[in-house]
């Protein structure tokens, strides 16, 4: 019955009824229910819904006009339902933060950072394993604080790939591409995210990228000239 509840009800409701309920929702059938835990990798793929309400730039489409249309920025992020109080979201023991992204739960992000500069557009590429413990795939306290970290640092925009999640392109990575706007100056084009929005846990670390190679166009990822 449990099961049947609405995430936010299963999470937040459930427990406070009794110490009985509180005790069920701790069993491996709700865990993963609540993204907690993860499905065997031949179930179905799904995003996590209530992630999905929370954090709407991250599972937002590309759309199809450039990454200068893409829908993550500092601006959205300080828009997000959950903005007007940040307080209880940068608690590093807030529940969200153990939420598996999807299910089955992803082992591995591809990130790409995309530079456009009136030298040429270039890109390099990092992998980011989370397949070991104690995470066991990739959570959201990991994916928000790896944005955060880029936004602050280099990146002006950002789009988060979901395939076989959104039902296109079951084979590939999950993958977050960045991308920015190198001025003549040589400073980048975007502004940073305040304290309200940072975790109140360490920093993430920057991902290790491999060499920068020119692009032909920055439209798509896989753009790079032969």
């Amino acid at each position: 019955m449990l099961a049947r509840l609405p995430m936010r009800d299963l999470l937040v409701a459930a427990p406070r009824v009794n110490k009985m309920w509180n005790a069920i929702t701790l069993t491996p059938t709700l865990q993963r229910a609540l993204f907690f835990q993860s499905y065997s990798s031949d179930s179905p793929p799904m995003q996590n819904p209530l992630l999905m309400e929370l954090f709407p730039p991250f599972f937002a489409p590309e759309g199809p006009h450039g990454p200068w249309f893409w829908p993550g920025d500092t601006e959205s992020i300080t828009k997000m339902p959950w903005a007007s109080a940040p307080e209880a979201f940068r608690r590093p023991d807030a529940s969200w933060r153990r939420m598996l992204v999807v299910q089955p739960s992803a082992p591995t992000l591809v990130v790409t950072e995309t530079c456009h500069s009136q030298q040429g557009n270039f890109q390099r590429r990092a992998t980011v394993d989370y397949n070991d413990p104690p995470s066991h795939g990739l959570r959201m306290g990991a994916l928000y604080d790896l944005v955060v970290v880029l936004l602050n640092s280099t990146a002006d925009l950002f789009c988060i790939r979901w395939p076989g999640y959104d039902g296109v392109n079951l084979e590939d990575d999950l993958r977050l591409s960045v991308f920015y706007t190198r001025q003549c100056s040589g400073r980048r084009a975007g502004r940073r995210l305040d304290g309200r929005f940072r975790s109140d846990v360490p920093a993430a670390a920057a991902p290790k990228f491999g060499k920068s190679v020119r692009l032909q166009w920055v439209e798509s990822d896989d753009s790079e000239e032969e």
